[in-house]
């Protein structure tokens, strides 16, 4: 959908992770008009990036800050963590679902 994680890797956290010059960090705020997020979604957009090869564990945890000032999103930054962590990098082939 238009909202789908995907789309939120391939538009927003794969340009912009990239185009980080070295010490600087991504702030991510997870809280904002949102009332949380499928599992679909956080790993199409945050573990992604390491299944298909787009950046390792190790850049996402030293460049990604995760924020948010609702304490109920802890969870959900504790979900991205776990799944960045259990992904393998480059094991899937991107192919975009865009028609």
């Amino acid at each position: 959908g238009p909202a789908s994680g995907e789309r939120f890797r391939e538009e927003f956290l794969k340009p912009k992770l990239g185009s980080l010059s070295r010490d600087e960090k991504l702030e991510i705020i997870i809280d904002g008009e949102v009332e949380g997020y499928g599992s679909s979604f956080l790993v199409e957009g945050f573990a992604g990036l390491v299944k298909h090869g787009y950046f390792s564990k190790d850049f996402l945890r030293n460049r990604m800050i995760i924020k948010f000032s609702d304490p109920d999103f802890e969870f959900y930054r504790d979900k991205i963590w776990m799944y960045i962590d259990s992904a393998r990098f480059r094991s899937e082939k991107y192919a975009s679902t865009k028609r």
